[in-house]
């Protein structure tokens, strides 16, 4: 062979070197995201559940993880609206707009660019569906109060599974809701195909592809877990992949009540679970889970107390109202309750004498846990962690902002660009 013949076999095995890293390197790492965002989860709320729980939690074992800035678009604290819309879109914007910049525009989400390349997207929130988180993913409004422009565009969505708490913004005033347009977006919904379940046990017998679920909050009501597996179940479905996005709400419900805090966490934690569990059997699924913003400036001041919050059985609210009209049994009910044996006269009559004893309860089992809730129950600047695991997963390791987990969560799917600002 010639000098010449050698030059043209290394230069075309050259380039075929080249094309078959930029196939490669383009070929994209998932098919599938399941994203989960617990609302108002800063990493004192997951240390605080590992604590009572004995173990780390599903999420803290995933084997990648980050620090999280969560600031609106005018570096101020956020609000689940302008968390939720730099988490779905990229980019920052005003507290209170969804799916809108700040000048205006509307900003294209990644379940949106998801269905664009033939995805299955979904939405599951213990919230009412049109709440800013999970509306940030699916709508464009200038404002997180206008429920029924909210509620309209989610039902034209084109997602095939959405489910959350509640009904009335679907259904027009002459069959007891609020829409005052007349419209019964329910109705309309079954017509379209979609599967309408109210409970957990019509949940569970539902055989229908795409699914609305509307429940109220009692214990006919599904967990969590079960609302994800699911969607699961459906959106598995499309040969194509999927991306289902889900919400623990209430975190951010209940600041300074640390038996509330820690189970709203560990609820969202066995929905990981079961998450995780399909996405190693599906293959090619990224799992992600992240916060909006932190709640409460909660602090943890003495660990070795938070084994004491293992012995309350029930919320601060359930706890209260336990008490008698007089509240003359404060002393037995936080002994069966909260396992506080030596309550103190000065302890007992705070909660006697409170407008309301759930916010004394609260604050006498946070002091004896060793936490401090330091911002009044308002949302708070505090970093907040995000926790991958799958294909993709370690894009999601050192300081990110809020915008760069669609940019990533794109650039896993082959999906993006997304914008970053």
């Amino acid at each position: 062979m010639s000098s010449l013949a050698r030059v043209r076999v290394l230069l075309c095995s050259l380039l075929c070197l080249i094309a078959l890293t930029s196939f490669a390197a383009a070929r994209p790492e998932a098919d599938s995201v399941i994203l989960f965002i617990g609302d108002g989860m800063g990493p004192s709320q997951v240390e605080l559940a590992a604590g009572v729980f004995g173990q780390p939690l599903t999420m803290q074992r995933f084997p990648h993880s980050g620090t999280v800035t969560t600031c609106n678009v005018s570096g101020e604290i956020t609000d689940s609206a302008a968390a939720g819309t730099a988490l779905a879109t990229g980019v920052k914007t005003n507290n209170g707009m969804l799916g809108i910049s700040p000048d205006g525009r509307k900003l294209e989400t990644i379940l949106e660019r998801a269905l664009k390349r033939g995805k299955s997207v979904g939405v599951v929130t213990n919230d009412a569906l049109w709440g800013a988180t999970p509306a940030s993913f699916l709508v464009h409004v200038g404002s997180r109060g206008e429920r029924a422009q909210i509620a309209l565009q989610e039902a034209k969505s084109r997602a095939r599974v959405m489910m959350g708490f509640g009904k009335s913004e679907l259904l027009p005033k002459s069959a007891g809701g609020k829409r005052e347009d007349g419209r019964d977006l329910i109705a309309w919904l079954q017509d379209m195909g979609y599967g309408v379940v109210y409970t957990r046990q019509e949940l569970l017998r539902s055989e229908s592809l795409n699914l609305v679920g509307l429940f109220e909050d009692t214990p006919q009501a599904p967990r969590l877990a079960d609302m994800v597996g699911a969607a699961l179940t459906r959106l598995g479905t499309n040969r194509l992949g999927f991306l289902l996005v889900v919400e623990q709400a209430r975190v951010d419900w209940e600041p300074g009540d640390p038996s509330a805090v820690v189970r709203d966490v560990l609820e969202l934690d066995q929905a990981v679970s079961v998450a995780q569990q399909y996405a190693l059997r599906r293959g090619r699924t990224l799992v992600v889970v992240t916060a909006d913003h932190e709640t409460g400036g909660l602090v943890i001041t003495d660990p070795g107390k938070l084994h004491l919050l293992a012995c309350v059985t029930e919320s601060s609210e359930e706890i209260a109202r336990r008490l008698l009209l007089d509240r003359s049994n404060v002393s037995q009910v936080m002994s069966q309750c909260a396992g506080i044996t030596d309550l103190t006269p000065q302890e007992a009559d705070l909660v006697r004498q409170a407008k309301d004893p759930a916010e004394p309860i609260a604050a006498i089992i946070s002091a004896r846990a060793g936490l401090q809730w330091t911002s009044g129950g308002d949302h708070t600047a505090t970093p907040v962690r995000v926790y991958a695991a799958g294909p993709g997963a370690a894009r999601f390791t050192g300081e990110l902002d809020n915008t760069r987990i669609p940019a990533k969560l794109a650039a896993a799917l082959g999906i993006g660009p997304l914008p970053s600002k």
